[in-house]
């Protein structure tokens, strides 16, 4: 039984067809209501994480602990004024931002969440290549920072455009290494290992301990692909004001905004998928969800931590870093995974 099932005994009196698709559409309109608010939480629990780091309150004043903080934000953000750049390019310019947050959104659906009691299954979609797919959507992202860049017209925009490209492409290949080292492992028990839901069947014990080099080459991958410090090249504002999204404004500078955020929820949530079970834990028959989210808030706070307190690099440092030491370990890891594979019979 699945979530999907569910909705469709409600709406099965409309047919097989028509009932499906209003369970489908009912479904995609529940998902995204839920990942909104997931990065709206995100970004409260950053506010008030990085205030207790730094011995402050952070927002405390609209509503009980701030908690309204980020729905005044949301007004203020919806009530300014969308400024065009007069030399912009305009449908790049404009679906720039759109592409982020699309490209985020859709990866989600992806991820495999396990069961929620009654509910039964609350994955969206099932892919046998869902690996792929959701790091092809993944690769919409980077082209939406590229083309807000490009189409505003702007110095400063376009060296963040350029920054963001040299950044995606050093750590992004270490990324797929990494990748790679987990799908070979798995292909040893399962037969589909590009499925999300085999990756993790696959893991008679979680991966980040048989493969940690693995984990940590992901781990400061997703911290340099979400673009925050100490890997924020493409919008470092203390150099480039804010880089790609320099002349972005109102609800389309938020949408970069929220973009960072999310990305740093999807990364910690493929991170304990592909390293550290997923659903899989105590009971996870029937809260699988819930160990999915634990894992991953874990993960998130720490790359807050990181966030907060490492300086930026500097770029030159900062593209060595990816090819001269990540590039070299990855293939390091590729190796030892090898050899536990098709050596030891792991």
């Amino acid at each position: 039984m699945s979530l999907l099932e569910r909705l469709f005994g409600v709406f099965s009196f409309l047919g097989h067809d028509l009932g499906y698709a209003v369970s489908y559409l009912i479904q995609a309109v529940l998902y995204l209501i839920v990942i909104a608010l997931l990065l709206i939480l995100m970004i409260y629990l950053f506010r008030k994480f990085m205030a207790r780091l730094q011995q402050r309150l952070g927002p405390n004043r609209v509503g009980k602990f701030g908690s309204l903080q980020l729905i005044a934000d949301a007004f203020k953000l919806l009530g300014k004024e969308s400024i065009l750049p007069s030399e912009r390019d305009n449908f790049p310019f404009v679906v720039a931002p759109m592409m982020v947050l699309i490209g985020l959104m859709l990866a989600f659906v992806l991820i495999p969440y396990g069961s929620l009691y009654w509910i039964g299954s609350i994955t969206a979609t099932h892919s046998a290549v869902s690996v792929i797919l959701i790091f092809a959507l993944m690769a919409i992202m980077p082209i939406g920072e590229l083309l807000a860049g490009v189409s505003s017209h702007n110095k400063y925009a376009l060296l963040g455009a350029l920054r963001a490209v040299a950044k995606d492409v050093s750590f992004e290949v270490p990324m797929m290494l990494s990748l790679l080292a987990v799908v070979m492992m798995a292909s040893a028990r399962v037969s589909t290992p590009l499925d999300m839901e085999s990756l993790i069947s696959a893991q008679f014990l979680a991966y980040g301990i048989l493969q940690p080099l693995g984990i940590f080459l992901f781990f400061i991958a997703m911290v340099a692909r979400a673009s925050y410090t100490p890997f924020d090249m493409g919008e470092s504002d203390s150099e480039l004001v804010s880089g790609y999204s320099t002349e972005y404004t109102g609800m389309r500078f938020a949408m970069f905004y929220i973009g960072m955020f999310g990305t740093i929820l999807l990364g910690s949530t493929l991170l304990s998928t592909l390293y550290l079970g997923g659903y899989s834990g105590p009971f996870s028959s029937s809260i699988g969800p819930i160990w999915v989210f634990i894992k991953a808030i874990i993960l998130v706070l720490i790359s807050f931590t990181v966030w907060l307190s490492l300086p930026r690099i500097r770029i030159d440092k900062f593209v060595n870093f990816g090819w001269k030491y990540l590039l070299p370990v990855s293939f390091i890891n590729l190796i030892l995974v090898g050899i536990l594979t098709l050596g030891l019979g792991w």
